[in-house]
């Protein structure tokens, strides 16, 4: 028998599994609609692509959004939160958080085999973490050179924060939405949300929110982005992130059975 801990995740790997009772019919048909709607997502995703690489802009809204932004004096008195939550997803935190991510949780996975637990989990999420925002950033590139949208250049706005790479979609919105969004997920998904101290996490999960909310307003007043580059880093990012957590859900039930198998061999 595996022994557990007070760490969130040496029971078993049991939260990805159907709900006791679960009608599989009703299962399938919920699946089929998700794939409808990601694929309609990922077609407006390609189609605003095309609308955008013809015609670059800045498109009239855009530019009057950025303008009233930076004259308004709300956004004067949260440049410098605004300025850290953009600050948080260039490229070298970007890089470094994930393989801090991944050497934590993959050392917490040790532990928990040296106390005879099941570490698969931890392993699985040092991975889907680390690699997540790595294989969007990657997705994020692609689409951006396709477009081909150069960054925001106006005599009517003021550029905090310059970048030499193409402006759509917004890569620090969709880095946010998938980094951020999968570990909100996870934070709310078994065990963790059965952990005795997941009260923790409440600050976390208030800042993952807003971090997400205030990321797209962030861009844009700095004159990164233009207010479709940041729309277009929304929807990219809610689709990169709810392919995460397929896959991660398709990964732990086929973890979770191949397991179940084993120890009724023994």
């Amino acid at each position: 028998m595996d022994r557990t801990t007070d760490l969130p995740g040496g029971q078993p790997l049991d939260n990805t599994t159907p709900v006791a009772g679960a009608k599989p019919h009703a299962i399938n048909i919920r699946r089929v609609v998700g794939f409808i709607l990601w694929g309609a997502g990922f077609l407006l995703l390609v189609v605003s692509s095309v609308i955008v690489h013809f015609h670059p802009g800045p498109w009239p809204f855009d530019l009057q959004t950025t303008v009233t932004l930076q004259h308004s004096q709300i956004s004067n008195a949260l440049n410098n939160p605004v300025a850290v939550v953009s600050i948080v997803d260039d490229p070298f935190p970007s890089v470094l958080i994930p393989i801090i991510w991944f050497v934590v949780l993959g050392s917490i996975g040790v532990y928990v085999w040296r106390m005879r637990g099941w570490p698969v989990r931890w392993f699985v999420n040092a991975i889907f973490i680390s690699a997540g925002p790595g294989l969007a950033a990657i997705l994020d590139f692609i689409f951006s050179s396709l477009v081909h949208r150069p960054r925001p250049s106006s005599p009517l706005i003021h550029i905090f924060r310059s970048a030499p790479t193409g402006s759509f979609p917004s890569g620090h919105v969709e880095n946010d939405v998938v980094y951020l969004g999968f570990l909100l997920y996870l934070s709310f998904t078994k065990p963790v949300s059965e952990w005795r101290y997941r009260w923790i996490l409440i600050p976390f999960q208030i800042y993952a929110v807003l971090n997400i909310l205030l990321i797209g307003y962030s861009r844009v007043y700095e004159g990164a982005h233009w207010l479709t580059d940041a729309a277009g880093g929304y929807l990219a990012g809610a689709l990169w992130l709810s392919a995460l957590i397929f896959l991660y859900r398709w990964t732990m039930d086929t973890l979770t059975k191949w397991r179940e198998r084993r120890l009724n061999e023994r």
